[in-house]
């Protein structure tokens, strides 16, 4: 670091403790979902189980056992991203809900989160 201005250490330093905080990893923006386009995918693949609103009232609802998730409850708004995720592109053992990985792609996955995250009860 011989010969580097006061400035340069001091960036280069910031630097090296941003990437230590982060465990090395790069900071990048996580990418996002388009609702306007998850609207349409949750049309196509999630209103006959989880209803038109997302309350778990769908025209099959009431022959699944159990019934669908309400997706407007306070348990599944409030839940981590990354586990709504999981449920949709794994599926939920014990439930109608299947695996949508050989379905959809991660951005259509993305895209249905933001529309889920805009559903109010």
């Amino acid at each position: 670091m011989k010969g580097l201005s006061v400035k340069m250490r001091v960036i280069m330093d910031i630097g090296a403790v941003l990437v230590l905080l982060c465990g090395g990893a790069v900071l990048a923006e996580e990418p996002r979902g388009n609702p306007e386009k998850g609207k349409d995918v949750y049309r196509t693949n999630c209103l006959n189980c989880h209803g038109a609103q997302g309350r778990g009232d769908g025209p099959v609802a009431d022959q699944l056992t159990p019934r669908p998730a309400d997706l407007t409850s306070e348990k599944v708004q409030q839940a981590a991203d990354k586990d709504v995720l999981a449920i949709i592109r794994e599926g939920k053992p014990g439930t109608s809900m299947p695996s949508w990985k050989g379905d959809l792609s991660d951005q259509h996955m993305l895209d249905v989160l933001a529309f889920l995250r805009g559903l109010v009860p």
